[in-house]
């Protein structure tokens, strides 16, 4: 099993966005606030502490085995993630500065697991705050965002919005200037993702399925089966493991 971790991770960055009001309006933020709004309310989005989702990875190539997928995260950077192909699983955990990943055979009762350093441990983090940002730039860790032009995306007129780390770790959203939603996101790996469908859960708007491309060839499909906002979250679920610990997945 190969499915790649950094492609599956810059999974939900979520997906809507803003209209034209003419060129005096094209400003970031005011763009942001009325992607926002089609979300859900202030309240809901400032409130949305823990977030689960359950579902599935579907590959492009027929020829390569679905995968289950289950994402656990926790404002401001807490995140596990579980990928399943049969008995191979790869967990991913990220406490604070700290993540690592296991690669388990269930079968064999064996496991491997290295720490994540580098621009790896710097994608995991960026994408876990990004699931409770909406949109807005982490300006506590330096991220700015800029105003990069007016660009056709998907059949659509959009505004390009540009957010950057001091360290050059960079995301493209593109947001419709008439429907008030994210067309796609572009993150610094060259992968791009596409929301489909809504779902409502806890006050705020999910996307059901989310498709992946890079150089414009269709990478998979993440399709949630199940979402939850809010609710509480297992004890230590996000403690990173010393090696040669066997590490349990979750149910």
């Amino acid at each position: 099993m190969r499915f790649n971790l950094r492609h599956a991770a810059s999974f939900v960055c979520l997906f809507w966005a803003a209209p034209i009001l003419g060129a005096q309006e094209v400003d970031p933020k005011a763009i942001i606030d009325r992607a926002r709004a089609t979300v859900g309310t202030e309240s809901a989005l400032n409130n949305h502490v823990t977030l689960r989702l359950v579902g599935r990875l579907e590959p492009a190539d027929r020829k390569m085995p679905s995968a289950t997928l289950l994402i656990v995260a926790r404002k401001p950077c807490s995140q596990r993630m579980e990928i399943r192909v049969d008995d191979i699983v790869e967990t991913t955990i990220l406490k604070g500065k700290k993540a690592c990943i296991i690669r388990s055979n269930l079968a064999a009762d064996a496991s491997q697991m290295r720490d994540l350093t580098g621009p790896e441990l710097d994608r995991i983090r960026s994408s876990t705050r990004q699931f409770f940002k909406y949109f807005r730039p982490d300006h506590e860790r330096g991220e700015q965002v800029t105003f990069a032009g007016i660009e056709p995306r998907h059949g659509q007129r959009c505004y390009k919005l540009s957010y950057r780390y001091p360290d050059g770790l960079e995301t493209i959203r593109f947001f419709s200037l008439e429907e008030d939603r994210l067309v796609s996101t572009i993150t610094g790996n060259g992968v791009e993702s596409i929301g489909f469908g809504t779902r409502l859960v806890g006050g705020i708007k999910f996307p059901e399925q989310i498709e992946y491309h890079e150089n414009d060839r269709k990478l998979h499909t993440i399709v949630f089966e199940e979402i939850q906002v809010n609710q509480p979250l297992a004890s230590g679920i996000f403690d990173i493991p010393k090696q040669n610990t066997e590490v349990g997945v979750l149910p």
